[in-house]
């Protein structure tokens, strides 16, 4: 998996349009985002490069947050193939973590 860190809106939808992509919605001074962002990273070396992980502070891009309808963080969106297939509010464990990404990969 690898982890980007979006600086702008520009390159959101060429980044979920293939394959399949996780968009983490959150922000640095809230702790349940740091601790859902350690919970990720601890999976970048299991999945490799299968997926991308696209870290987004709705703090400084206001616009993704409102057209994806964020109004709790984290929130993360799974995309595959620029659809999105599932929705996680809150802090989700690493294996629940793991159950939606295989699903897609199974699916990819």
């Amino acid at each position: 998996m690898a982890t980007e860190i979006l600086e702008s809106e520009k390159g959101f939808d060429s980044r979920v349009a293939n394959g399949v992509c996780l968009a983490c919605f959150n922000t640095p001074w809230s702790a349940p985002c740091r601790l859902q962002m350690a919970i990720l990273e601890q999976l970048i070396n299991y999945y490799g490069n299968q997926i991308i992980l696209l870290d987004i502070n709705v703090d400084y891009l206001e616009h993704l947050r409102m057209r994806f309808d964020v109004h709790h963080i984290p929130t993360m969106i799974l995309f595959n193939n620029g659809k999105e297939r599932r929705r996680l509010v809150g802090v989700y464990p690493e294996s629940e973590l793991c159950k939606a990404i295989e699903g897609e990969l199974a699916g990819a």
